[in-house]
């Protein structure tokens, strides 16, 4: 596993458990079905500093890249 806010565009990943993140932002996270097990698809990284924006279930999201730190992600198979 690896942070989220490491993968590049274009990779398919399963999310882990967040990792030290308020429970405000998880109830967040929850909401949007970014939950551990969630295969999800990285559309783009914006920037050195921008957020990652995933596609999942839920729709497409801009996850900022410091929450984005704290969400270990494995790449799976092309």
């Amino acid at each position: 596993m690896q942070p989220l806010s490491t993968i590049r565009a274009g990779r398919r990943v399963r999310l882990g458990a967040p990792e030290a993140v308020d429970p405000d932002v998880l109830r967040d996270l929850w909401a949007m079905r970014l939950l551990p097990g969630e295969t999800v698809t990285v559309v783009a990284v914006v920037g050195r500093g921008g957020p990652v924006i995933v596609q999942g279930a839920g729709g497409v999201f801009a996850i900022g890249r410091r929450l984005a730190g704290h969400l270990p992600a494995e790449v799976l198979a092309a």
